[in-house]
């Protein structure tokens, strides 16, 4: 997933087919102060700059791997700023992987109580 800026401006139609996101939920994510706030042209219609999608893309990931709307947000301003700038993002990066890889482990070890437990009652593997 790419989350470099690039130099276009679009309309929130563009958007909404480039982001995966449906205009609401842009426009939600605009409400809330998740994206960065759009040009206004003079017929009053959103002119979003590419930067919106990277900030989109990047909320999209972000929740995929189970951060909040509230995790995100101090996030989004670093996504203008080098890599060697974003160490609390990278960290708060890292806390999430420890924290899922911690969650694999569980349920590996949850899978083999339970195929021991199968196994205590004749069913040689879970997919017989």
């Amino acid at each position: 997933m790419d989350f470099t800026l690039q130099s276009s401006t679009m309309r929130i139609k563009e958007l909404e087919q480039r982001s995966g996101m449906s205009r609401d939920t842009v426009r939600f994510y605009e409400k809330q102060g998740l994206i960065s706030p759009p040009k206004r042209l003079t017929n009053g219609y959103r002119d979003y700059d590419a930067h919106t999608l990277t900030e989109l893309h990047f909320i999209r990931a972000a929740r995929s791997v189970g951060f909040t709307l509230e995790d995100i947000r101090p996030a989004i301003p670093k996504l203008r700023q080098p890599p060697e700038q974003c160490a609390d993002l990278l960290a708060a990066l890292r806390r999430r992987h420890q924290l899922i890889s911690a969650q694999i482990a569980e349920q590996q070890q949850q899978l083999q109580r339970l195929e021991q437990l199968m196994l205590r009652f004749g069913v040689p593997h879970p997919a017989q």
